[in-house]
């Protein structure tokens, strides 16, 4: 199941480092040799339409990784933004709250219908300041949610199913204390911010946002007439449905719009563009907690502050940049799902400073030998037998249940099914592998060859103490332990890192610019682990 949002911990912050002069591309010309630079050939066929802003100046590019029939989605074409629509969300609820309506402060509960049972902890509840900042401590979908077509996951949830499943919630933290992405949580809202506004909420976006910043291509399911709407695709390139959702909830990610909409909103996020709504849009700009503003990921990175929301739906990607201290603004649009890729991160931060060079194209390759054997055999994959095996001259992948996929590789070193957008990507140590990453749906889940899973340890008296798994979140964990003499900390699917000690229980990984703090129990034994990383805290128990 796919997730609508931002991503991701340890190696993805290690990929936001911006140089120290930034500078946003000129022109066209720059910005279609940057996007050209990242998708030319890559095995997507991702066609993608950019967008830099710098005070009054804005240069548009576009470009697409091999030529289409029907030559690709034009710049009047509307994309399905994603998760970017949190935060248009996020300025309906600041407008009820500048209008005396609603405050950040109001139990969600107050909201929503008499007699839906919200989860509380004592006196204390869900508020609303605590799903816009994704720490109520819901999961990151609702119980009740079912699906009929995995290409259209959100189709069949109802208002009904959505408010049930708060019921079925069993808080594993206090509320408030840590940030878990929840789309739960957004629908949650959105089905409240509908109820204020006599239960429409596409028309409320329309009336409160898109007429007055004159975002005449945006819409969620009535589509302005001619206005093109871009065909989404599979990152095989296969063209897939669109994602279509109970009205009333589609303030999660459900919104469409054009690239000059996109524009629009960004200028007036920035000032830029003359609006009354100016106060309402920045007051979603104020950081909240746990990195989080009003839906809005804060990150201050060597001295940027930047606003960042990125989306991604079963056949789009997107991203949204601001940097008001600086007038500037980047959108990115792409007709292809690119979030278990990476999403646009990465094209993002080369668009954003021409110094930093964007990943190169994922290119069809053929996977070396040794690696293609040293991938065979029996994995336990979240609870599930699965395996990796031979067929027909084929590598094929199959887990418990399920149809056996054929696995293709690429020049990222990367694994892939053609039948549905996910990405294997093995880590491989002394020939052999014994743990794989399988991303799908926004999500991450390890693989473990069975037999392999041994308990981490550790003789260096230093950091002898802190070897242990560690639970931050539930598809996240982290390993310590000690290997060749050297501390090595391990997220799930992800390659061991080299850490430093930095002081009392507390360690230092410097390649990702994170910082793990342990606590000890009444005994004096460590009983968990707090990740510090990129205005995020995780905090987890030893497992």
């Amino acid at each position: 199941m796919k997730r609508l949002g931002i991503k991701s911990l340890l190696i993805a912050v290690a990929a936001q480092l911006l140089g120290t002069q930034p500078a946003l591309a000129s022109s066209t010309e720059r910005l279609t040799a940057t996007l050209e630079a990242r998708f030319k050939q890559d095995r997507t066929g991702a066609c993608v339409l950019a967008a830099l802003v710098e005070g009054q100046q804005v240069s548009r590019g576009r470009y697409c990784a091999r030529p289409r029939v029907d030559g690709g989605p034009g710049a009047d074409a509307a994309f399905e933004i994603g998760s970017i629509s949190k935060t248009m969300t996020a300025f309906l609820v600041s407008d009820l709250i500048a209008t005396g309506r609603w405050s950040l402060d109001d139990p969600i509960a107050k909201h929503l219908p008499a007699g839906t049972t919200v989860p509380r902890q004592g006196e204390r509840q869900i508020l609303v300041r605590d799903l816009l900042t994704h720490s109520a401590g819901l999961p990151s979908l609702p119980s009740r949610m079912r699906s009929t077509n995995p290409a259209n996951p959100y189709a069949d949830l109802s208002e009904a199913e959505l408010l049930a499943s708060l019921a079925d919630v069993q808080l594993s933290r206090p509320i408030g204390s840590q940030a878990e992405y929840s789309n739960f949580g957004m629908m949650v809202v959105s089905l409240a911010v509908a109820r204020a506004h006599g239960g429409d909420f596409e028309a409320a976006l329309r009336r409160k946002l898109f007429e007055p910043l004159q975002m005449n291509g945006a819409f969620i399911a009535r589509a302005p007439a001619g206005v093109p709407q871009a065909q989404g695709h599979l990152p095989s390139s296969t063209a897939t449905s669109a994602w279509t959702i109970t009205p009333n909830l589609a303030g999660v990610g459900m919104v469409r719009a054009t690239l000059d909409d996109m524009i629009r909103y960004a200028q007036a996020q920035l000032g830029i563009l003359d609006t009354p709504l100016l106060a309402r849009l920045q007051a979603t700009h104020r950081p909240l907690a746990h990195g989080f503003a009003m839906n809005w990921a804060v990150l201050d990175i060597q001295g940027h502050k930047l606003l960042v929301h990125e989306g991604g739906t079963g056949g789009f990607s997107s991203l949204l940049a601001l940097e008001p201290a600086r007038q500037r603004a980047l959108v990115i649009l792409a007709d292809t799902a690119l979030t278990d890729l990476g999403g646009l991160g990465d094209i993002g931060l080369a668009l954003l400073d021409p110094a930093m060079p964007p990943t190169k194209p994922r290119l069809a390759a053929t996977p070396p030998p040794a690696l293609r054997k040293a991938l065979l055999g029996e994995y336990e994959l979240a609870g599930l037998n699965a395996r990796i095996f031979e067929q027909d001259g084929r590598l094929m992948g199959q887990a418990e249940g399920q149809p056996a996929l054929e696995l293709l590789y690429d020049s990222h070193g990367d694994f892939y099914p053609t039948a549905v957008s996910a990405l294997l990507t093995p880590v491989l140590a002394d020939g052999r592998v014994d743990r794989f990453a399988w991303r799908q749906g926004g999500g991450v889940l390890e693989g473990v060859r069975k037999g392999s899973q041994r308990a981490p340890t550790a003789t260096n008296p230093l950091w002898k103490d802190w070897a242990g798994d560690y639970q931050l979140a539930p598809q996240f964990s982290l390993r310590v332990f000690e290997a060749d003499g050297k501390l090595l900390v391990q997220g799930t699917g992800q390659p061991a890192i080299a850490a430093q000690v930095s002081g009392t229980d507390r360690i230092e990984i410097k390649a990702v610019g994170a910082v793990v703090e342990f606590k000890r129990g009444a005994g004096g034994e460590v009983v968990s682990a707090t990740l510090l990383q990129g205005g995020q805290k995780l905090d987890g128990k030893r497992k």
